[in-house]
């Protein structure tokens, strides 16, 4: 119970102890105040029934003063003139007196301070920038304890204060922000080169810097500009090796252009002046298809085609008359078309007559394997070539032969010539009085389809036709007038009948080839009279009626004969 008591008391004495000490200090001051520490140092940042001074304040932080005085940065703010806002003290020795908010260090606006961060120096740690041999020596003097280490003021705003100058001073007094942004250095955004002695264009536009201003420090990564301030500018050798060795001058621009160096000004060069002027598609060529680097300007064998150009008929044309030269078709203005017309084509082994002349040039030369040739232009390539040699010129080696050669036995030597030439195939010249079958009479003027008609391969049927009239001609009689053969009933048309025409019956002798002379009265008598037409049955046409007929009187004028009349 005493004990208890004893406990009681001392904590009571002990509170009333802490209490009289908070009506002096609230509390022990940061490390950075500590010799501030007493009563008797209250009033070095404490007025009297004011409570903190900012002024107070200043005199100590004589470097923060003079920014504040000359209104810059955060602290000239007129919402951050009451210092204790953001530094809180009498909270103990660790306590760290920046009270940068809720985003921490990290978060701080430094827009705020005067020095907007943009670009890569936005993603910069703050104390790779605030560091302590960056601080301003100036300072020191200006207020004696600032402590480098701690402190955000006094660090240089200059490029060439934390970056090392990669021109090695080569552009001062020129400040780097004329060329370059805080995005990135290697993009060069300021510059305008066509400001300078030597504007860039063509190919020099895109070429990088270090083509022309080379690094003069390898070691250092330097690169110097400005090298050709007091000395003249570069010629074009100066940079570029000459192709030419010097034959041509030392004036590069009067052929070429900084836009293309192998595509050459040809007007620049007078090629009329040479042993070739250039003529048609010849001027469009570029300098390096004839005139190859490392070869010389002089081309051996210019003269022939061949020699730049491969035959693209591999020969077949060498034996022509005039020996097949390029300029015998072709011209400079162009490979097609080709100047190789009928009136060429008449001194060739073929001449063009008729319909041919007007056949185009590519239904007869057309692409083939070069396999395909006849010896001696054959060659064993799969490439294709446009024939100018055929193995034949009969008519055969083109045409397909519509009569399948059942007409080869009447052609003979002649061939297709024997019936047709060039002029026009549908009208033949045949003679048919050459076959088994003269054509005489109304035969003549028949059309040939008439007799020959086209089979279903469209092809006329030529051989095995008939020769007889049956095998072309319906018997109007109806059999009634055929004889008795080996072959069975033959109707012998030619007994009544010639080709000049089917009537009248010319060779029909009622007197010697039936068997009822005509005499009297019957010889006035109309042969309908006597030969009345019948219906033939089956859908045939009526038949005249031949046999059987009565001989006799009363068979055409009895009383019969007068009722069925």
């Amino acid at each position: 119970m005493k004990r208890r008591l004893r406990l009681g008391i001392a904590a009571a004495l002990a509170l009333a102890a802490g209490a009289a000490r908070a009506q002096i200090s609230p509390g022990p001051l940061s490390a950075p105040h500590a010799a501030l520490e007493g009563s008797s140092s209250c009033l070095s940042c404490h007025r009297a029934g004011k409570g903190v001074d900012p002024g107070l304040c200043l005199d100590c932080h004589r470097a923060l003063g003079e920014r504040v005085h000359a209104g810059q940065g955060l602290h000239a703010r007129p919402d951050h003139r009451a210092c204790e806002r953001c530094h809180s003290e009498h909270n103990g020795r660790e306590f760290r007196l920046v009270d940068f908010g809720a985003g921490g260090e990290s978060g701080f606006d430094h827009a705020r301070a005067g020095w907007p961060l943009t670009g890569r120096h936005a993603r910069v740690a703050c104390r790779d920038c605030h560091r302590a041999e960056r601080v301003d020596r100036a300072l020191r003097t200006v207020e004696p304890g600032l402590d480098p280490a701690r402190t955000y003021l006094g660090q240089p705003t200059a490029c060439a204060s934390c970056h090392r100058d990669p021109h090695g001073g080569s552009l001062a007094p020129s400040p780097c922000t004329d060329c370059h942004d805080t995005e990135s250095w290697k993009q060069v955004r300021g510059f305008d080169h066509a400001k300078t002695r030597y504007p860039l264009d063509g190919k020099h536009a895109a070429a990088a810097c270090t083509t022309c201003h080379a690094q003069a420090q390898a070691a250092e990564r330097t690169l110097v500009f400005g090298q050709f301030r007091s000395r003249a500018l570069p010629a074009c050798a100066d940079c570029h090796k000459d192709p030419h060795a010097g034959r041509l001058g030392a004036d590069c621009a009067r052929c070429h252009t900084t836009s293309d160096f192998r595509s050459a000004r040809h007007d620049a060069v007078d090629h009329d002046r040479t042993a070739y002027p250039l003529r048609g598609r010849h001027r469009a060529v570029s300098c390096e298809r004839c005139h190859a680097p490392g070869r010389g300007l002089r081309v051996p064998g210019y003269e022939r085609c061949e020699t730049c150009h491969r035959d693209v008929h591999i020969g077949q044309l060498a034996a022509a008359a005039g020996g097949g030269a390029c300029s015998d078709c072709h011209s400079v203005e162009g490979f097609l078309p080709a100047r190789f017309g009928p009136g060429e084509h008449e001194r060739g082994r073929f001449p063009l007559a008729g319909a041919h002349r007007a056949v185009p040039c590519s239904q007869c030369h057309r692409p083939a394997r070069a396999s395909e040739l006849p010896p001696p232009y054959r060659r064993a390539t799969a490439d294709a070539v446009v024939r100018f040699r055929f193995a034949a010129s009969a008519c055969a080696a083109c045409h397909r032969d519509p009569h399948a050669g059942t007409l080869d036995r009447h052609a003979g030597e002649q061939g297709c010539r024997a019936c047709h030439d060039e002029t026009t195939w549908a009208q033949a010249r045949f003679d048919h009085a050459r076959t088994r079958f003269a054509l005489l009479g109304r035969h003549a003027v028949v059309p040939c389809a008439g007799c020959h008609p086209k089979g279903a391969d469209g092809v006329p049927a030529l051989a095995g036709r008939p020769l007889d009239c049956a095998g072309c001609h319906r018997d109007p009689h109806a059999g009634q007038l055929a004889r008795a053969s080996a072959q069975g009933p033959v109707a012998d048309c030619a007994r009544c009948h010639t080709v000049d025409a089917f009537r009248p019956a010319t060779g029909f002798d009622h007197q010697r080839d039936a068997r009822f002379a005509l005499d009297g009265r019957h010889v006035a008598v109309a042969c309908a009279r006597c030969h009345p037409s019948a219906p033939a049955g089956g859908g045939e046409p009526p038949v005249v009626r031949y046999k059987p007929l009565p001989v006799d009187c009363a068979g055409c004028h009895g009383p019969q004969a007068r009722r069925s009349s």
